[in-house]
């Protein structure tokens, strides 16, 4: 989000009103004028008149309210059902071609000062929308906040709540409830209540937590010209499509895709034309890149109603790709645009992954349950190919699939001692794989081999004698370059110094390595590559008292916080920091995928891998099956960290381990088949928060989240038990000022946990509702002045546990947040980092 954005929504508040006593029936015949708003207290209603529909009588016109929409339906008042008072007002849609709504007079308000409308609803049938519009002294409107309520529940009375934030010029505004056209609703509303929140807040955008190229797709090609180029894909906000020529590392072209922030699929047809796709968000769309012309152009979306395109192979005029989250496999005919959908290709998987054109059949690998499938593009028909029983049994996905001559490669994961199985088209069996786990393949060949990376580096695959060869990779001059490498090509350079088929190699970093296997001579090229602002993904505390931000998919980046200068700083780090934690002296970083650990110790310099350097690993197969370290917490002598499991799988962990001597003790399913998403640690307890969810692609179990308490002394479950009826996570913990345990449920509800009876003691309805299955993106604090803080969903709170007032602060935008030790806040959008001072309100 950019500045103005952001800033424009930074004052956006709300504060619900816990109990139903504190609402009145009915605002008072004058509300303030504009200049007097400014100077109400936080939590002072300003509107709208006759909010509880005491005045008026049934089949009349609602005093301080208009009736919008058609005849047939329309608003009156009520004596039945009520939910205080003697009245309140039924709002009836009764057709799907017009909307109808309920709009309030006009009250007065301050522009820059935060507002929320907050009314109980009963809905009888379909779902309600509730705006809040603002308007100039003019009477023209200049800004609307909106909520569209889908999951309410029927027949029961429930409170509904909107922020806004009144924007420049705003005078007055009014509340509206409101049904959409296609739908049909009948819904019975009572004590409308616009309250003011508070003035502007201080806030500072320190810029882009991390900005650096994170080439992950690419894919290269010979123009007509002669020209050889690489399309070099750079995730980030937003995600870039870049062309370099590999003759001279010239930045060629490149366009900002935006809007989107990650690369998903990419194919050069025969004339040329590059077809791609990019998601985040994920609207399954295709485009194409014309190097003549050097156009971008948006040729489809929802290409058989999928969110991500995965994979394409183009046969002549005729597109190919496979799909998620149905596992679909699809044609798209390149002349007519013409989309053909075969379905999906497994009834017990999400993933159509691994895909190539061999021998005519289209291949498909799919994922979370292994299957490949042979599938006949003319009549539809797919046989499945019996996997080896390794693979089978070991792994959640086939990640590619590649013919080679009479060979098919396929690749899957998680990978053991191998990743890569091989299977023979003349005799219909699998051959010994791989001896080691293999990274990129060339698509093409030289002299009847065939290219491949691996740990070891660079070797040929002889089809033939279907041998591995030595090339020379370790001992020539770009032994040191092979990490990070995303793509590996084969294709003439043309130059003097390299004349003939060179490999090429495109790292995550966006530079390119050139290796001619003849002669054993490379170099590489930096050909400025366009980086963007990377995702921001996680956020904790060092040991030295700074705050840390960890990045999402990135090409190793991570950044810290000078709490003393209010200064941001890039470092090296991992490509997913999933949790960051202060342990004594020790700042503990768990990364994604195979929830590893690593370690860093102070008055050193920082240096991703020597410090922090590694500690330890879960790991997504074996005993433990582990992949994402959502949480941790220093809990006396050592850190627990909670994890959610692998792809596919349900039951997460709580790990203990010692930060010097990287000793573990891991329990998997302390809740069964829930994942552990929220920790907090007192007096030789762990408390912990769970998600029903386990990995992506899983199927829960369960049908309530727990929170348990565990005995880190003597590692024993004390109890587990359900605490918020209906809430599918337990996604934030937190004591206050007094020693008392909070937790935040999926569900919004804020809950107080008596450590020493193992009973909730009070629950707060709230907005802060979670916005995932595991609950990420959510934080809960204890704030120097004496409440609580966190995020949720994007919304920025405050909260007294002595009044349990609720406020927010900031909505739609804050991603991840932290207190320093001074009290500013510091938090993220998708890419920036902001300073707030809570002090600072007015």
């Amino acid at each position: 989000m950019n500045t103005r954005k952001l800033l424009g929504a930074v004052t956006a508040a709300l504060a619900v009103v816990v109990s139903a006593a504190t609402v009145p029936a009915a605002v008072g015949a004058t509300t303030p004028a504009a200049g007097e708003a400014a100077e109400l207290a936080d939590g002072a209603v300003v509107g709208p008149l006759n909010g509880g529909f005491e005045d008026g009588t049934p089949g009349t016109a609602i005093p301080g309210w208009t009736v919008r929409g058609g005849t047939v339906g329309g608003a009156e008042v009520v004596t039945d059902p009520v939910f205080s008072g003697a009245q309140a007002a039924r709002l009836v849609d009764p057709e799907d071609t017009r909307s109808y709504g309920l709009m309030s007079d006009r009250f007065a308000v301050a522009a820059g000062h935060a507002y929320q409308v907050s009314l109980q609803a009963l809905v009888e049938s379909g779902a309600p929308t509730v705006y809040l519009y603002f308007y100039d002294a003019a009477g023209t409107q200049v800004g609307v906040e909106w909520t569209h309520f889908t999951a309410q529940p029927v027949g029961e009375w429930a409170p509904l709540a909107v922020d806004a934030t009144a924007p420049e010029g705003a005078v007055s505004a009014a509340a509206y409830v409101y049904s959409t056209i296609p739908r049909m609703t009948s819904v019975v509303v009572d004590d409308v209540v616009v309250t003011h929140e508070h003035g502007p807040l201080d806030v500072t955008d320190l810029g882009p937590a991390f900005y650096s190229p994170n080439a992950r797709i690419a894919e290269t090609d010979v123009l007509a010209d002669g020209t050889p180029v690489a399309y070099v894909f750079s995730d980030g906000q937003p995600v870039s499509l870049n062309v370099v020529d590999l003759r001279t590392g010239e930045l060629l072209d490149s366009h900002d895709m935006t809007g989107y922030s990650v690369a998903s699929a990419i194919e050069v047809a025969e004339d040329d034309t590059v077809y791609f796709s990019v998601r985040a968000p994920n609207d399954g769309s295709l485009w194409s890149y014309d190097p003549q012309d050097r156009q971008v152009e948006k040729l489809a979306s929802r290409i058989a109603g999928e969110a991500l395109l995965r994979n394409f192979v183009i046969d002549g005029n005729t597109l190919y790709g496979s799909t998620y989250p149905n596992a679909k496999v699809y044609s798209y005919d390149l002349t007519t645009g013409e989309v053909r959908d075969y379905g999906s290709v497994t009834d017990d998987g999400d993933y159509a992954w691994g895909f190539d054109l061999v021998d005519g059949e289209l291949w498909v690998g799919t994922g979370t349950t292994p299957h490949l499938f042979r599938l006949d593009p003319v009549t539809g028909e797919r046989v499945e190919v019996p996997l080896p029983p390794a693979v089978a049994e070991e792994a959640d996905f086939i990640t590619r699939v590649e013919q080679h001559g009479d060979l098919v490669l396929i690749s899957y994961s998680p990978a053991g001692e191998d990743n890569t199985a091989v299977y023979d088209l003349t005799t219909g069996q699998w051959l010994d794989p791989f001896a080691e786990v293999t990274g990129q393949w060339s698509e093409t060949e030289l002299d009847g081999r065939m290219f491949y990376t691996s740990a070891s580096g660079v070797h040929a695959f002889d089809l033939a004698t279907r041998t591995t060869q030595d090339i020379g990779w370790a001992a020539g001059p770009l032994a040191a370059e092979l990490e990070g490498t995303n793509d590996l090509s084969l294709l003439p350079i043309g130059t003097a110094e390299l004349p003939g088929q060179a490999l090429v190699g495109v790292r995550v970093d966006g530079r390119v390595w050139r290796y001619d296997p003849a002669t054993g001579t490379g170099d590489v090229l930096t050909p400025g590559i366009k980086g963007a602002p990377a995702t921001v993904h996680s956020v904790g505390h060092g040991a030295d008292g700074d705050i840390y931000f960890g990045a999402y998919l990135s090409a190793g980046v991570m950044a810290r916080v000078d709490t003393d200068a209010g200064t941001v700083e890039q470092l090296t780090g991992p490509k997913q920091a999933d949790s960051i934690v202060a342990h004594h002296n020790r700042t503990v970083v768990g990364s994604y995928p195979g929830a590893d650990f690593h370690v860093a110790k102070p008055n050193e310099p920082w240096e991703w891998g020597t410090n922090p350097s590694f500690l330890l690993g879960l790991g997504r197969s074996g005993t433990y099956g582990q992949d994402r370290p959502l949480t941790m917490v220093s809990a006396g002598g050592r850190v627990a960290a909670g994890t959610v499991p692998n792809y596919g799988e349900l039951g997460g962990a709580l790990t203990f381990f010692n930060t010097d001597s990287g000793r573990s003790d891991v329990f998997r399913n302390v809740v069964q088949d829930q994942s552990v998403v929220a920790l907090a640690y007192r007096d030789g307890l762990v408390i912990g928060g769970t998600s029903i969810h386990g990995g992506l692609s899983s199927t829960p179990t369960q049908t309530q989240a727990e929170l348990f308490v565990w005995d880190a002394e003597e590692d024993r479950l004390v109890t587990s038990q359900v605490v918020v009826e209906g809430a599918e996570v337990i996604h934030a913990l937190a004591f206050d000022a007094d020693g008392r345990l909070w937790g935040l449920a999926g569900n919004g509800v804020l809950f107080e946990y008596d450590l020493t009876t193992n009973e909730v003691v009070r629950r707060v309805q709230t907005p802060a509702r979670a916005g995932n299955t595991w609950g990420r993106l959510s934080e809960l604090y204890l704030h120097p002045d004496g409440r609580l803080y966190g995020n949720a969903d994007g919304r920025l709170f405050r909260f007294d546990p002595d009044t349990e007032r609720f406020t927010t602060l900031i909505t739609g935008s804050a991603r991840n947040s932290a207190v320093a030790p001074d009290g500013s806040i510091y938090f993220a959008d998708e890419t920036n980092v902001y300073r707030l001072h809570p002090e600072g309100d007015r």
